[in-house]
């Protein structure tokens, strides 16, 4: 039994059906950020580019977004912009992704084929 000695020490005790506790608050751990929760699962993110074609993306010859006007003005389709953009992706150089691209897609852009 416990005696008057060990409640007057401050030591509170809760019995469970699991077996004794101690009912003093533990200090809560900030949520990790690193997984979203299942609540979260259906919302797009609050960073970071929304589009496929983020401006953020250097490669070896220049930004994405300028290469990717630069393919508009010579003719490129919007479906073989996209595969030019994954072929940069991969590591290809803009002369090879544009050559894939337009065997991928079966067609050469409009004014490209000097650019070829």
């Amino acid at each position: 039994m416990m005696g008057p000695s060990l409640l007057s020490a401050g030591a509170v005790m809760a019995v469970t059906p699991e077996g004794p506790s101690d009912t003093t608050e533990r200090p809560t751990r900030s949520r990790s950020r690193r997984f979203l929760g299942p609540d979260e699962l259906g919302r797009r993110p609050r960073y970071g580019p929304q589009r496929a074609w983020g401006g953020g993306e250097l490669f070896a010859e220049g930004q994405w977004q300028a290469i990717r006007v630069q393919l508009e003005r010579q003719g490129w389709c919007h479906s073989q912009i996209e595969l030019v953009h994954d072929q940069l992706r991969q590591g290809w150089p803009l002369a090879t992704a544009k050559q894939h691209a337009a065997r991928l897609s079966g067609h050469c852009p409009i004014n490209g084929q000097a650019s070829l």
